[in-house]
């Protein structure tokens, strides 16, 4: 090949003819081709640079393949009638990005990872295309966006158990029991459902804490509670169909069924849980392009992100409402292990009595995320085509780790954990709301103190929740912004969702004291601006 600058040609010789015997082959073999490199001293771009961008797009073009070798730098320094420095930087450059490798004694070489950087460039160009056709979700986490300068010391991040205090040595005996009995069918293609063993564990853990009736044979093990609702969209439904959702709700959720095309109808929240006398106000009728309601989706126990409890009678106003829409209900059961406010609440697929709720559960909050073990509760009628939707899209939840989580449910593990869990995290509880009453005040308000893992609370400030939560970090606090989670049912002052599972009483303190120095802070600019 040669690299051509003016009327000069530089000749850059494959390594591919090392596989001919005879000299005269290899010469003949030499693919030469060639290559402009327009270097311009009168550019403010450094010369190191132009020379590193024409050489990179040569590899990312295929101009350039694998083994082809680069002339030595003080040869191309020459042609180009520049410092050798030059080159050598735009070498290393190239190398440290893994598009050359430089041997000693040997030469500088196209690397053969370099196709790696080609195939990425031309996805990447692909993914633009496509996203320029079509309306895709952004499906990175809103709650995670991090800005990697900065420390996070207090993360309130909600929706994670405390990772310190995971049993790991009992989840271990489970695991290596389950290890030591492995049958080739265990470590097989299991059954779609998932593990009997694991389904009559969770069977009889919902009729005793959750009064719930239900058989083995119903409960249907998943990847995770998110697959669940993910077959429950794909199997309910069609482009246009109306799903109605709380407002407030989960922002992931609304993804999953704007997924399946859904048209979202968000119902407001109020002290008594979703407003169900509001939803036939709010459902359109049915005309081209919209279809019925056929889903409802609700987290009453602790409703997501308020904290509030649906009051039994509008339990029973959603189960006739469903009976007489022909709808089913998806019942979350979010953060229902742990209250510490008053009885526990039975969960509303006890008063389902016409098998209209799907009831969804996990693992995730009380174990730990990377466990990925959900199930869903149906009513026989769904079971068959469930399964259907699950054996193509995933085909089986991992074996091993459902046959271990029966024996940790098995051998008391589970209910001590929870037990223990529970005390803990009301203590965790109760530092939050100490440290925010103390520091703002009357400023501040909060919700979801009952039960589950993290607090909604609305704060009188001037300063949008967006520049709080910014200054937040600068004191190395991240807290969640709760604008998001918001349909039409949005709150004036800014809002905030405060996760304390997985923060000590101490950081809870410290954490709360740095978040409310960010908010006189935000406040004081927001005043001296107005």
């Amino acid at each position: 090949m040669y690299l051509c600058h003016k009327v000069t040609c530089i000749r850059i010789v494959s390594d591919r003819p090392q596989y001919f015997s005879e000299p005269q082959k290899a010469r003949e073999a030499i693919m030469v081709q060639e290559l402009l490199i327009n270097i311009n001293k009168t550019m403010n771009i450094p010369l190191n640079r132009q020379i590193y961008d024409q050489i990179r797009k040569a590899i990312l073009s295929g101009t350039l393949h694998k083994g082809d070798i680069l002339p030595p730098s003080r040869q191309l320094a020459e042609q180009l009638e520049v410092s050798r420095s030059v080159i050598i930087q735009a070498y290393e450059q190239l190398q440290a990005e893994g598009y050359l490798i430089m041997r000693k004694g040997s030469g500088t070489f196209v690397a053969d990872n370099a196709v790696l950087h080609i195939t990425q460039s031309k996805h990447e160009l692909n993914r633009m295309k496509v996203d320029s056709s079509l309306n895709l979700i952004d499906c990175s986490s809103k709650e995670t966006t991090r800005n990697d300068q900065l420390s996070v010391l207090y993360d309130f991040r909600h929706g994670v158990p405390a990772w310190d205090v995971v049993p790991m040595d009992q989840w271990q005996k489970s695991l290596i029991r389950t290890c030591r009995k492995a049958t080739p069918e265990l470590l097989g293609y299991g059954p779609v459902e998932g593990s009997l063993a694991l389904r009559k564990e969770i069977a009889r853990l919902l009729r005793a804490c959750r009064s719930i009736p239900v058989q083995p044979e119903q409960i249907v093990i998943t990847t995770g509670a998110t697959q669940a609702l993910d077959i429950l969209a794909r199997l309910f439904i069609k482009p246009g169909d109306q799903v109605i959702v709380e407002d407030p709700a989960h922002s992931f959720l609304r993804d999953i069924f704007h997924f399946s095309g859904a048209k979202m109808v968000p119902v407001p929240v109020d002290k008594q849980g979703l407003q169900v006398d509001q939803i036939n106000n709010l459902v359109m009728p049915q005309q081209q392009g919209t279809g019925p309601a056929k889903l409802v989706y609700v987290t009453p126990s602790h409703q997501f992100p308020t904290g509030v409890t649906l009051s039994l009678e509008r339990r029973l106003e959603l189960l006739e409402w469903a009976e007489r829409e022909g709808a089913y209900i998806v019942e979350d059961d979010y953060d229902s292990e742990y209250r510490y406010v008053g009885k526990k609440v039975s969960a509303l697929a006890g008063l389902d009595v016409s098998g209209r709720i799907v009831y969804v559960g996990s693992f995730s909050k009380i174990l730990f995320p990377a466990l990925r073990i959900g199930y869903a509760v149906l009513p026989h009628a769904l079971l068959k085509p469930f399964l259907s939707i699950k054996q193509i899209t995933d085909r089986m939840t991992p074996s091993i780790e459902q046959e271990a989580l029966a024996d940790f449910i098995r051998n008391g593990q589970y209910a001590k954990h929870v037990n223990h869990m529970g005390k803990m995290y009301a203590a965790k509880r109760s530092a939050l709301i100490l440290a925010l009453e103390r520091e703002f005040g009357e400023k501040v308000r909060y919700f979801g103190d009952q039960a589950g893992l993290h607090l909604l609370i609305e704060i009188d400030s001037s300063a949008s929740e967006e520049t709080i939560a910014a200054r937040a970090l600068h004191y190395g606090v991240r807290v969640y912004p709760a604008g998001g989670y918001f349909a039409g049912n949005k709150r004036d002052n800014p809002t905030f969702v405060l996760g304390y599972s997985n923060l000590s009483e101490e950081q809870i303190d410290m954490g709360i004291r740095c978040f409310a120095q960010a908010e006189i802070e935000c406040a004081s600019r927001e005043v001296i601006t107005v």
